[in-house]
């Protein structure tokens, strides 16, 4: 699963394992049986785990992109898809979707920035000093013109737009990091934290056709003496053109003909809640970057089986990541101990994409299938950034514009039970997107009724997985997901300590929603939803969020109020040097009230690594409050 942040109409039935739990009064299509093709829950347990074995052993060396066992993983799903009827749907008619993963990089040395502007003046800024290049930059040169676009953010929500009346085709547009209100402690600007990450920015910016970006630290950032950002610090996503962060001193010399500072500037943004950007119409940028990355060849495995009737030209995606750490030398590994261990990766994502082949041998066996055609991938790259799942979104073997629904499958492999309100313990499964479509959080309810979880359901349709690809592109999705545990990103996450019983529960539910999206008559219809949802434990990766880490698992994913309850406490920590133990609720970060996971991440995206912060806990019915140092995002 991702290591760091982060849909559809029906009113409906559900026909499990031989029992009727249909809605009457229902227009949409009714399956007979939804389990009717699993021959019986031994053979189905048996077949996913020698599925998880497999891929989760030796000989796939923890299916890094750098190791031969990722190929021998992606040789076994394709034969597995084939072995279950399902057609070659990659390039060159075979089962694979080949593309490369590029994986950080270094700005080469010789790099140049300078600002030619009003009366001959020009800056020939040092590198390193006034100005840093980042590995989000594209190589090359550019002689292009410069605007001032505020936060660089188009907030509907909050009526604000930067880039409103703004013409940026083709220039650099300067950008302050963070929000307005950033440090407001009522009345938060940006409390998803969907605004403020530096991706965010840059992506607004690519949007409005920018040739590139440049970041300004803004007064709460902007430390003493200003320091720059590593180079590194932007590796969450690139951009065509140049990506710098300039020091302040330098940006006012820009800005010094409109008579406007920055500090000015960002008081009246704070006053009037209105954007100041502006084009500095005498001023051009001239930059030489060239960035070395490493890159990596890999490959989706993708498969189809092709619908009947009047949907079959529309499809719908079944997903799960099959790739992972490796030895866990690249650093995403959560291990303390030395490098070179083999990180297996059963549950994250083994047991995701067992149950991809498992659904593919299900619906592979069905006869004369009706409904749309349903796309099986198995995604690689997912642990760099949902690389593969984002090229398949733009290179589709079928049209994404007739691809109606998506359900991804990503850690489903250790579902525990959790005491529910009622004091009765129950499964616990975790449900993202179910307000991406009018009435998806109704079907999700009736569908999930009769198998009797403690469910947790997240209405956001991005978060930690491949599924945030598809909702980007405008559909619905659901993502599948058991929890976190202290063997995440760890060698220790081994095949044999799968609930393989867990595992087919689960998917006996996704085989309802995948047979209710493939025959439901009408399409979908798509719900934008506010912000997103991310996992705490793994912020500020892939995705491009930067949130500082303290170190713990939470507990109670969905729920809306209550705090973030810590399952798991990260041995030496900040947390646990801190004094959190595990079973407190978190409800408070410095100052900033925290009654769920979304209010947690808005929380800790405004805090600097390196500073201490207090953090209140609920422990016992009492409020405690402990000092932390977080940690910087990957630390």
């Amino acid at each position: 699963m991702l290591a760091r942040r982060l849909l559809v109409s029906a009113t409906m039935f559900a026909l499990l394992l031989g029992w009727n739990y249909g809605i009457a009064e229902s227009p949409a299509p009714v399956v007979a049986k939804a389990n009717a093709n699993a021959a019986t829950d031994e053979a189905s347990i048996a077949r996913m785990k020698k599925d998880i074995f497999f891929l989760a052993g030796e000989e796939c060396e923890g299916r890094g992109l750098k190791t031969k066992g990722i190929v021998k993983a992606g040789e076994y799903i394709a034969a597995s898809f084939k072995e279950n009827g399902l057609k070659p749907a990659g390039k060159d008619d075979t089962y694979f979707q080949p593309f490369t993963v590029q994986r950080g990089g270094k700005v080469q040395p010789g790099a140049s920035v300078i600002f030619t502007g009003p009366n001959d003046q020009k800056l020939d800024l040092k590198i390193g000093k006034d100005v840093q290049p980042t590995v989000a930059s594209k190589s090359g040169k550019a002689s292009v013109g410069i605007v001032f676009a505020g936060y660089g953010i188009t907030a509907p929500d909050q009526k604000y737009d930067d880039y409103a009346g703004l013409d940026v085709k083709g220039k650099i547009v300067v950008v302050l990091r963070r929000t307005p209100r950033a440090d407001d402690k009522d009345k938060p600007f940006d409390k998803d934290n969907q605004y403020a990450p530096l991706i965010a920015k840059m992506t607004k910016a690519e949007e409005r056709g920018a040739a590139g970006i440049i970041f300004i630290s803004d007064t709460g950032t902007a430390e003493k003496n200003d320091p720059l950002m590593e180079e590194a610090r932007t590796s969450g996503g690139t951009i065509s053109g140049p990506v710098l962060h300039l020091k302040r001193a330098i940006a006012n010399q820009l800005l010094a003909p409109s008579k406007k500072s920055l500090e000015e500037i960002e008081k009246e943004i704070e006053k009037t809640g209105k954007p100041q950007s502006f084009e500095l119409a005498d001023w051009k940028a001239t930059t030489d970057i060239s960035v070395k990355r490493v890159e990596y060849p890999t490959r989706n495995v993708v498969g189809v089986l092709e619908g009947a009737g009047p949907l079959k030209d529309e499809t719908i995606v079944i997903g799960a990541h099959y790739d992972h750490l490796g030895n866990g030398d690249e650093g995403d590994s959560l291990d303390r101990s030395p490098s070179g261990k083999v990180h297996f990766g059963a549950d994250d994502n083994a047991s995701g994409t067992s149950g991809l082949l498992e659904l593919a041998r299900r619906f592979g066996t069905m006869k004369e299938r009706q409904g749309r055609r349903i796309v099986f991938i198995a995604f690689s790259g997912e642990e760099k950034g949902l690389i593969g799942s984002q090229y398949y979104v733009k290179n589709p073997t079928f049209p994404i514009e007739k691809t109606v629904f998506m359900l991804n499958m990503d850690m489903i492999g250790r579902m525990t039970q959790v005491e529910d309100k009622d004091k009765v313990k129950r499964d616990r499964l975790v449900l993202y997107g179910t307000g991406t479509s009018p009435e998806m959080d109704k079907l999700v309810d009736e569908v999930t009724k009769p198998f009797d979880y403690k469910l947790f359901k997240i209405p956001g349709g991005s978060g930690p997985s491949d599924h945030t690809s598809f909702y980007a592109k405008k559909m619905p999705v659901l993502f599948f997901f058991s929890g976190t545990h202290v063997d995440y990103h760890k060698p220790t996450d081994t095949p044999d300590r799968i609930n393989l019983v867990g595992m087919k529960k689960i998917l006996d539910t996704a085989e309802v929603f995948v047979k209710h999206f493939a025959t439901l008559e009408e399409r979908p219809k798509f719900v934008a939803t506010k912000g997103g949802s991310e996992d705490p434990t793994r912020s500020g990766s892939s995705s491009g969020v930067s949130v500082p880490r303290i170190g713990i698992m939470p507990g109670n994913y969905g729920e809306v109020d209550g705090g973030v309850l810590v399952e798991v406490v990260s041995k030496d920590g900040p947390a646990e040097k801190g004094g959190i133990k595990q079973g407190d609720r978190i409800v408070e970060i410095n100052g900033k009230a925290v009654k769920n996971m979304d209010g947690y991440m808005g929380a800790m995206g405004s805090q600097k690594p390196g500073t201490e912060i207090p953090v209140i806990v609920m422990r016992d019915g009492k409020k405690v409050t402990v000092k932390i140092i977080p940690t910087p995002a990957g630390k």
